[in-house]
């Protein structure tokens, strides 16, 4: 049987050895990461491993939401989101709407 992708996430950070990193915080942001990546693994391993970059170098030795908004994806995943998003919003009415 395929394993989730929050646990895959889950499974690869304990070899990130990051000190504050709290366990299972991948799993609260599974919707998140999804919507990040598109689904993508290659790109779900890119925001990981960039996020724990990033934590290791700024010195926070965690893993958060913040952090990996600061993460660049590839660019079919970030065009994803953004429709996503776009989908998303509430339309607007035309004011001359109900005139018609």
């Amino acid at each position: 049987m395929p394993r989730s992708r929050p646990a895959f996430a889950d499974q690869r950070l304990p070899a990130l050895r990051l000190h504050l990193h709290k366990p299972g915080s991948p799993v609260k942001l599974d919707g998140y990461l999804h919507e990040r990546t598109d689904g993508s693994i290659g790109s779900l391993s890119q925001l990981v491993r960039g996020a724990a970059l990033e934590a290791i170098i700024s010195g926070s030795e965690a893993i958060t939401r913040k952090t990996q908004e600061t993460i660049e994806v590839d660019q079919t995943a970030a065009d994803a989101r953004q429709e996503h998003r776009r989908s998303q919003r509430p339309r607007r009415r035309r004011p001359d709407a109900d005139t018609a």
